[in-house]
């Protein structure tokens, strides 16, 4: 079995898992806020509260989920529905009459239920990022530790040059420093900040955009990635374009995330030419 398949395995397996988490949480707290409802509601319609909180949490989780894979995060839905959920939280608390067993089991599952939908909040997040090339690859830990203050500065150009891929931001920072050292050759190493000319200082402070700096030829990317996909959608599944790059990059080739998508498109394209 593929990873892919084993992804998506998983990913239905957990859906009806997190649907009875919901439900759970639903049915334990409906009758405290039911009961808490009926001096301000009376008896007839205080079941109407518990119902619409849960219902509205579920809309505004579905609803902020739906925007992020789309790329189109607006976190004030699930600030508002945290504040349901921590009022649903509360009036249950408040039931419990001070017994902390009872606090506990009251406020066990709405943090559960929050902690779930914040894993996959984020793990579509990632995916989204990813494939419409705006998620900056995490610098590696080990670097940070062993080289803070250069780690730093390649950060910073990271972010200000838009350079999702750290693999590229190490070529363009390897670049910047061989530049500086033949500043430093020619004008001296301290003096060159202001003895070089300022076109020369310029280029060190804007992202090099000449075909040097693209990811590897082209076409050979399409022909890898075609190659990729003949063997993993072998069983009609399709391989998105994060999994597709993963592949790639294990066999050893340099793609930016912003490329994904093209390169997925083409192959996909000579695949379907390629079927009789």
């Amino acid at each position: 079995m593929t990873t892919a398949k084993t992804i998506l395995w998983c990913q239905c397996a957990l859906i009806p898992m997190i649907a009875a988490l919901a439900v759970l949480g639903a049915i334990g707290s409906f009758t405290t806020v039911r009961d808490a409802s009926v001096p301000y509601f009376g008896e007839e319609l205080a079941w109407i509260v518990p119902i619409g909180l849960d219902l509205g949490i579920l809309v505004l989780l579905a609803w902020d989920l739906l925007l992020e894979l789309q790329n189109l995060a607006w976190p004030i839905l699930r600030w508002i529905a945290w504040a349901y959920i921590a009022g649903t939280v509360i009036v249950n608390v408040t039931a419990a009459a001070g017994d902390l067993a009872g606090m506990i089991t009251h406020a066990a599952m709405p943090v559960l239920f929050i902690t779930v939908t914040e894993g996959v909040r984020h793990q579509i997040r990632q995916r989204a990022g990813l494939a419409a090339g705006t998620r900056r690859e995490k610098i590696p830990a080990s670097r940070w530790l062993l080289a803070p203050v250069s780690t730093l500065l390649l950060w910073r150009r990271m972010v200000l040059w838009q350079i999702t891929s750290y693999p590229k931001g190490l070529v363009l920072e390897q670049e910047r420093l061989v530049a500086v050292s033949r500043l430093q050759q020619t004008h001296g190493r301290f003096r060159w900040r202001w003895k070089a000319p300022l076109n020369d200082r310029l280029a060190l402070c804007i992202q090099p955009t000449d075909d040097a700096h693209q990811d590897d030829d082209l076409d050979e990317l399409v022909t890898a990635a075609q190659q990729v996909l003949s063997v993993e959608e072998t069983d009609g599944m399709r391989l998105s374009n994060v999994n597709l790059g993963r592949r790639l990059r294990a066999q050893g080739y340099a793609v930016a995330n912003d490329k994904l998508a093209t390169i997925g498109k083409a192959a996909r394209a000579r695949l379907d030419g390629a079927q009789p």
